[in-house]
C-alpha cells in the first residue's frame, strides 16, 4: 500500500512537471532533488547549488566526487546528477534511432506490417506522426477475438491529443484471411476520420491485413469517397 502511494505521488509530480511551461533551472533542479529524496528541502538546496555552480549544466557536468562534497547531497543524489550527461546521450541516440519518418502510405505499410506477423487475434494498431512526418507512437490500442474488435474512438483521440498528433495511420487485421473491409470497418473509419478532422488531425490511411494480403482504404478509394460524401452532406445541410 505504501509503495503504491509513493508511485502515485511520483506520477502526480511528473504530470505536474509536464503541465508546466517555461520552468526555470532552479525549479527543474528542485523537482529532480525532490524526486530522489522527498525529505529534502529541494527548493533551498537547488538555490544553493546554483549559487555555487551558476548553471544547471555545470551541476550535471560536475564529477560525482565533486558533487559528493556538497553537504546537502547524499551519495545517491550526487550519483544521479552526475549521470545526467550519459542519460541525455543515451536518450538522444535512442530517439534518433527509433524515430522513423513516414513519408507516404508505402512507408507506413512497411513500418506497421510486422505488428501483425503470426497474430491469431484481431488487433488495432495506431501510428501517430508529428508535423514533419516523424513517428511519435506506434502500438496496439485494442485487442479482440477472431470475431472482431471494437474501435474505442475516445481512447484513440486521447492518445492523439496527448502526442500532439498531426497525422495518423490506422491498421487492423482479419484473422479470417479475407481482407475485404466490412461494413463496420468502413463505418468506424468514417467516424474516426470525422472526429480527428474536427480537431485538425489527418487520417492518412487505414490498412486491413491478412497473412497473405492487405487493403489500403486510401488506395482503394474508400477513404476519399467517404470524405466526398461527407462534404456533400455538409453542403446540402448548409444550403438554404
Amino acid at each position: 500500500m505504501e509503495e503504491e502511494r509513493k508511485r502515485d505521488g511520483k506520477s502526480s509530480a511528473v504530470s505536474a512537471l509536464k503541465a508546466e511551461r517555461g520552468l526555470s533551472e532552479q525549479e527543474t533542479l528542485a523537482f529532480l532533488l525532490r524526486t530522489v529524496n522527498p525529505k529534502m528541502d529541494a527548493e533551498t538546496v537547488a538555490r544553493r547549488l546554483l549559487e555555487r555552480f551558476e548553471h544547471l549544466a555545470d551541476i550535471f557536468e560536475a564529477p560525482e566526487q565533486v558533487l559528493r562534497r556538497e553537504p546537502e547531497l547524499d551519495g545517491k543524489t550526487a550519483a544521479l546528477l552526475a549521470a545526467f550527461p550519459d542519460i541525455f546521450r543515451v536518450y538522444l541516440e535512442s530517439k534518433q534511432s527509433i524515430r522513423a519518418r513516414i513519408t507516404d502510405t508505402g512507408v507506413a505499410f512497411h513500418t506497421v506490417r510486422s505488428k501483425f506477423f503470426g497474430q491469431k487475434r484481431e488487433i488495432v494498431v495506431l501510428l501517430i506522426l508529428d508535423s514533419k512526418g516523424y513517428l511519435k507512437y506506434m502500438d496496439v490500442i485494442n485487442e479482440g477475438s477472431v470475431r472482431g474488435v471494437p474501435l474505442y474512438i475516445r481512447e484513440l483521440l486521447a492518445l492523439c491529443l496527448a502526442y500532439d498528433a498531426d497525422t495518423v495511420y490506422l491498421a487492423h487485421n482479419h484473422p479470417s484471411g479475407n481482407c475485404t473491409p466490412s461494413t463496420r470497418d468502413i463505418q468506424s473509419t468514417k467516424e474516426i476520420d470525422m472526429v480527428l478532422a474536427s480537431v485538425g488531425i489527418h487520417l492518412a490511411d487505414h490498412f486491413i491485413f491478412t497473412d497473405e494480403d492487405y487493403v489500403s482504404m486510401r488506395a482503394s478509394g474508400i477513404l476519399q469517397k467517404q470524405r466526398n460524401d461527407w462534404m456533400m452532406q455538409k453542403k446540402r445541410f448548409l444550403t438554404p
